[in-house]
């Protein structure tokens, strides 16, 4: 699937009271045996940064994925504040930074950047720290439509943990542009997701038989948090 989903997660990992949220995403592709090396090079970097006081960076591994996802690990900044998350990403030159860079190069095949906005939030205080994204490719005019099942799904199953719907609004790679994305409190939570009763069973059912026409489905994959900056 080439680089499908490059895009991602939005991984909130601070409270949030509203619908109005930006992420901005950096996926880099790690080799292996400079996993260790790379972990403790962004850790040591974050650990200084001065983050404005509404702006959040999560750090997480990708374990989980499907065939062409090139990504080992992702830096998850999110903020009720576009403008917070501009000048926090504007923040990031000089000489500190640079040093950061030249000490990183080396322990990345690829990286990638994307943003978008928060459409609709679930749960938002049972943020975890593993987190699945569902990956969609829908046209434009078919998103409200699409939300709509989305929510109508949303109040009858039980998700065990924060769930959220998202936008890409920039940099998305062959026209993925709507993100669901859940959080478990474990792996066993993880693996036995779905409708649990014949109950959310028909609202799968319904969900389905809504956006099966109108979505395509590209890829599902899993985060694994190493840490979260603020």
């Amino acid at each position: 699937m080439n680089q499908i989903i490059l895009f991602l997660i939005f991984t909130f990992s601070i409270s949030i009271s509203a619908q109005q949220m930006y992420w901005y995403d950096v996926i880099l592709d790690v080799e292996g045996n400079h996993t260790n090396a790379f972990e403790k090079t962004v850790d040591n970097y974050y650990s200084s940064k001065e983050f404005p006081s509404d702006v959040t960076m999560t750090f997480s591994r990708i374990p989980l994925k499907g065939q062409g996802f090139e990504g080992t690990h992702i830096l998850s900044f999110v903020s009720p504040s576009s403008q917070s998350l501009a000048d926090l990403r504007a923040s990031l030159s000089g000489d500190k930074w640079e040093n950061y860079l030249e000490l990183v190069r080396p322990y990345v095949k690829t990286v990638r950047s994307v943003a978008g906005n928060v459409l609709e939030v679930y749960n938002s205080e049972d943020f975890y720290s593993i987190g699945q994204a569902w990956v969609f490719k829908i046209n434009g005019k078919n998103i409200p439509t699409f939300i709509g099942a989305f929510k109508d799904l949303m109040k009858t199953f039980d998700f065990p943990g924060f769930v959220g719907l998202a936008q890409v609004t920039h940099g998305t790679s062959n026209g993925e542009n709507i993100i669901i994305y859940g959080t478990y409190d474990s792996l066993n939570s993880a693996f036995t997701f779905g409708p649990k009763g014949k109950k959310e069973e028909n609202a799968f059912g319904d969900f389905y038989e809504v956006t099966s026409d109108i979505a395509d489905f590209t890829q599902s994959w899993t985060r694994v948090g190493i840490k979260t900056y603020n």
